[in-house]
């Protein structure tokens, strides 16, 4: 089965590594890249204030690995908040763990599970919270306590954008997936303890599709922009692969409503950890199989 790893490059390794690990063939082609941004003045005094004045915030959300490096390099050395610190994920904790500091994660990495999160949501007037992210990020979050009277400070670190070789990337890859898929399937594949072979039920072959990891609904946007630069590539061995030519791993529920509305076949994963992200594979492996 080809997995195609959307993830930037800087995150991609250790999936790829570990689908590869579990038989799959690999192709990476990151839809997003992470490039740092100088912040403003008014975002100097956010953080300033954060390691400052220790009572200012009574919390702290930090929605990525990039952000934590990010802002523990813009804090005192051997700093450590009072306030609650909250990690959108168990890469982006470990981040912050390493600089000595207590991290609470949701259970679901997602909006709605920080809104379910006690240090959170028993929050209103009066209360202040700071938010280390990227440009845009985490908006619905943001706008749920804002709506409770909370008080939202962010910080932009950094900004995501389409990589400017991914078309480039895109059309390399994409006669890689016009090989036999007998050739790309391993003899076989154990999914949760079940021996298959493509020998066993030669329909696997016939039914499988490319799988694609989309993690945002910016990468979803720049997956659809590439699939429509096919009709502009002129090698005709490549075939017009149109979006339900792949099965999709989508994260969040947002995303997977706005795939299901576009009928592709979807599953959706709740966190982008290497189990969570093969949990979704073997899903859709098992129902196409």
């Amino acid at each position: 089965m080809i997995f195609i790893n959307t993830r930037p490059i800087e995150r991609a390794q250790p999936l790829t590594q570990a689908m590869q690990d579990k038989g799959l063939t690999v192709l990476e082609l990151p839809l997003l890249e992470l490039t740092a941004i100088e912040i403003g003045q008014r975002e100097q005094q956010y953080q300033q204030h954060f390691y400052q004045q220790p009572d200012q915030y009574q919390a702290l959300v930090v929605v990525s690995p990039t952000a934590a490096r990010m802002g523990l390099a813009a804090c005192p050395v051997g700093f450590v908040p009072r306030c609650a610190v909250i990690a959108v994920g168990h890469a982006t904790a470990e981040v912050l763990r390493v600089a000595g500091w207590q991290v609470h994660c949701p259970v679901e990495y997602s909006n709605e599970g920080m809104m379910l999160m006690p240090q959170l949501n028993r929050l209103g007037v009066g209360n202040r919270i700071l938010v280390w992210r990227g440009r845009g990020g985490r908006r619905v979050l943001v706008n749920f306590l804002q709506e409770n009277g909370v008080g939202v400070d962010a910080i932009a670190w950094y900004q995501r954008q389409c990589p400017p070789q991914a078309e480039h990337d895109f059309k390399q890859l994409l006669p890689q997936l016009g090989l036999s898929e007998v050739a790309k399937l391993p003899d076989a594949i154990n999914l949760n303890g079940l021996h298959i072979s493509p020998l066993d039920n030669p329909d696997v072959n016939s039914k499988h599709k490319p799988l694609v990891l989309i993690s945002s609904g910016e990468a979803f946007t720049n997956w659809r922009l590439l699939m429509a630069s096919i009709d502009e590539i002129s090698d005709k061995a490549v075939p017009n692969y149109q979006l339900n030519d792949f099965n999709y791993l989508t994260f969040g529920k947002r995303l997977m409503d706005t795939l299901n509305q576009l009928q592709l076949n979807c599953v959706r994963i709740e966190n982008l950890d290497t189990s969570e992200v093969w949990r979704g594979v073997s899903a859709l492996y098992s129902d196409l199989s």
